[in-house]
């Protein structure tokens, strides 16, 4: 599971990466999008940062008893 949780993270880095890209040929204050844009980044950044810390939780239960005898 943590490897789809990782390959959806990049794909979501490359796709704000596309949005800045693109929103800079759009005139400046155009309607409100720019606030809209940076409102929707920082919403995202949030949950980029919720999902890598929710990653060893997605880990499965035998990969998580293997580590704890690890230690």
């Amino acid at each position: 599971m943590s490897h789809q949780l990782d390959a959806a993270l990049d794909d979501l880095g490359k796709a704000m990466k596309v949005l800045r890209d693109s929103t800079r040929q759009i005139p400046f204050r155009r309607e409100g999008f720019r606030a809209v844009h940076h409102e929707f980044a920082r919403s995202t950044a949030a949950l980029r940062v919720a999902l890598s810390y929710a990653r060893s939780q997605l880990e499965e239960p035998a990969v998580r008893r293997r580590r704890n005898r690890r230690r």
